[in-house]
């Protein structure tokens, strides 16, 4: 579908999804600077893509992603600043774009999910898990802080005292632990994991792109404004929403009592 030169696999699973999967078996999927590039580029590209309107986002092998590859890694405490800014920011633009792209990311995490690899399925919109799925915060087993975006993301999505708990003790959660932390809306057995994010994908793709992509920047962005902001950029948001075909559609179908057909525009 689309051919990157890193270790990865992008291929069409429906006409409206596509599905991600690292590609570093041997290595559990670990980050290096291939795969960290080839992981934007993928993402950006797949993005700009009008009939993709859903992502699934998963690992080859036994694991999700198991962090950074200590044997081939873009940055080392030898660096200056700036050459460890850039380093890693490499790890960072996987989670801001994650965070910043229009088109839905659902993490199928099948295994491992460790430090870096963990805060991109944080960055996803969705997770799902095996129950072969291992998460966590692990930076500080070697003596480090979430460097990619934890910090920032865990917080959001289970409250700050139990950030803090996976964060300072790299507590790991497994299959049904990691649903009961609302870290993934559904824990399912390993052979059925591909197939339930594809269809919860599918679900998703079947929503009008237009009024998902707003609704994404506006929850996204929802901590970090405050109300008057909030309310502002709604209003802004449904204007544009107003204006597309999918929402005549909407309006169209629910008259004439039909499913609505979305064309994305």
């Amino acid at each position: 579908m689309i051919e990157i030169d890193a270790p990865l696999r992008v291929e069409r699973t429906d006409d409206h999804v596509a599905r991600v999967t690292y590609d570093r078996p041997d290595a559990m999927n670990a980050y290096n600077e291939p795969l960290l590039r080839g992981a934007v580029e993928a993402f950006e590209r797949l993005d700009d893509r009008d009939e993709i309107r859903a992502i699934v986002l998963t690992g080859a092998g036994d694991a999700f992603c198991a962090g950074v590859d200590l044997n081939d890694m873009p940055l080392t405490p030898e660096m200056d600043f700036a050459e460890y800014e850039t380093g890693l920011g490499l790890f960072q633009n996987v989670v801001r774009t994650l965070r910043g792209i229009d088109t839905p990311v659902i993490a199928a995490v099948n295994g491992y999910a460790l430090g870096a690899g963990c805060d991109t399925a944080l960055a996803c919109d969705f997770r799902v898990v095996s129950d072969e799925g291992v998460v966590g915060e692990t930076f500080i087993d070697v003596g480090f802080v979430p460097g990619d975006g934890g910090a920032f993301l865990l917080p959001r999505l289970i409250g700050e005292a139990r950030a803090k708990e996976l964060i300072f003790t790299g507590k790991k959660l497994t299959g049904e632990e990691i649903v009961e932390w609302d870290l993934a809306r559904e824990q399912v057995p390993a052979d059925e994991l591909l197939d339930a994010a594809a269809a919860f994908a599918d679900q998703l793709a079947g929503r009008p792109p237009v009024a998902l992509a707003q609704s994404k920047r506006l929850v996204n962005e929802s901590f970090d404004v405050d109300i008057d902001r909030a309310l502002g950029d709604a209003t802004r948001a449904q204007r544009i929403c107003s204006q597309t075909d999918d929402h005549e559609e909407a309006v169209a179908a629910f008259q004439e009592d039909r499913e609505p057909e979305f064309e994305g525009r």
